[in-house]
């Protein structure tokens, strides 16, 4: 009998050091979680960013004065680059797709900016 009054007594000290096991389990889960947050989407302007620096195949480039709006439904980035040494120059980035960089653009690189950035 006093063997059964024990094992009465000692069942829910059992469940009680379970639930704490599972919970610290569910603990750290948690704190994984929590720790790596998912990956955020790039901004308009990174994007574009990441276009000017593909299309100059450069990676010791910075930036400057970054614009962005939409124009007729797309999304528009204007603003310069700089490489070192180098004066900076302007950049449009049209979409995700789409960039012209001064220097490399064949057509007139004022005309353009006067007419799709703003405030240029």
């Amino acid at each position: 009998m006093a063997e059964l009054a024990l094992a009465a007594r000692a069942a829910p000290l059992f469940a009680v050091m379970l639930a704490g096991c599972g919970g610290g389990q569910e603990a750290n889960i948690a704190q994984a979680n929590v720790a790596a947050p998912p990956k955020a989407e790039p901004t308009p302007t990174q994007r574009a960013e990441a276009l000017v620096r593909e299309r100059l195949n450069a990676q010791a480039i910075s930036f400057e004065d970054a614009q962005t709006f939409t124009s007729q439904g797309a999304t528009v980035v204007c603003g310069r680059y700089r490489l070192a040494d180098r004066p900076a120059q302007r950049f449009i980035a049209v979409g995700e797709e789409d960039v012209f960089v001064e220097g490399e653009f064949t057509g007139d690189m004022d005309q353009a900016v006067r007419e799709i950035c703003r405030n240029a």
